[in-house]
């Protein structure tokens, strides 16, 4: 396995001299060292991905499911890094912590180099399917709630409703970037929203794309998303959407994508197929 992220960590030499009007990708590898793996991140210094695994086995008892550990550099894979859990959904960190949602009704916090158990943030509503979640700048949580279609902000175990229903239906993932908080909302009509948080005034991007699930940033102003059905996409303000990946003839699911912290690494979950894709992403300015 090793080898694969070698790989990896030397493509990023690849020269720009295929510049394009909008980023194209390529596909490094695909593993299927995985239990439905719904979510992925990528540490801030781009070294560690966390991969959550929803164990779906009928037989298999409580709490099995569990977090994946992979170093990019060195190739490194602790397959139950976490253990003990739910279900994980999306995630998040900081220097500190692991932050996730756990089988849609529960936030826990692990330590991001033990994994060990911090902290468990319960919603006030019992019936909430907690899907996605993101830090800001001050280390306050953002969720979203795909049943209610809501946004939520969890500071200091405090929870506050910012948004729900409207545009916020099927809210899904959800990413903190430069003062913005951006959510995008599956159930067929797929829509990205930017949020500012100084006024908390959401501004509708994109609509009727499909299902999105997973939204992070392209570390120069975009965004790199997830459609469900099996799309990779990325959006600017420049050149609106642009289609990385179809998975053309395949039938494959795309969840809660991960990626560095500058873009050039996406690493996406097939949650029905147990597996996670690699790509390099390669930007015309690059």
């Amino acid at each position: 396995m090793k080898s694969l992220f070698v790989v990896l960590l030397a493509l990023s030499a690849i020269s720009s001299a295929y510049a394009q009007a909008a980023p194209s990708s390529f596909q490094i590898w695909r593993s299927d060292n995985f239990s439905s793996p719904e979510a992925v991140y990528i540490s801030d210094d781009g070294v560690w991905a966390y991969i959550g695994n929803q164990v779906t086995d009928e037989n298999a008892p409580d709490r099995s499911s569990y977090i994946s550990r992979l170093n990019l550099q060195t190739g490194a894979f602790t397959a139950r890094w976490s253990d003990g859990l739910d279900g994980p959904l999306g995630i998040t960190g900081n220097q500190d912590s692991l932050i996730f949602s756990d089988r849609g009704e529960r936030l826990v916090s692990v330590d991001i180099n033990t994994g060990e158990l911090q902290d468990v943030w319960m919603p006030p509503y019992e019936d909430s399917v907690l899907n996605d979640v993101t830090l800001d700048a001050l280390g306050r949580i953002y969720v979203t709630d795909t049943r209610a279609g809501a946004l939520w902000r969890v500071e200091d175990g405090a929870w506050t409703r910012l948004f729900m229903g409207g545009d916020f239906a099927s809210a899904n993932g959800v990413e903190y970037v430069d003062g913005w908080i951006y959510v995008v909302t599956s159930g067929g009509h797929g829509k990205l929203i930017r949020i500012d948080l100084e006024t908390l005034t959401p501004i509708l991007l994109v609509e009727d794309e499909g299902s999105l699930d997973g939204v992070v940033t392209d570390g120069r102003g975009g965004l790199i998303l997830s459609d469900i059905p099996g799309r990779l996409l990325h959006w600017s303000e420049a050149n609106g959407l642009t289609v990385l990946d179809e998975f053309a003839g395949e039938e494959i699911m795309l969840n809660s994508i991960g990626g560095t912290p500058d873009g050039r690494y996406i690493f996406a979950p097939h949650w029905r197929e147990n597996q996670v894709s690699a790509f390099q992403i390669t930007y015309p300015e690059d």
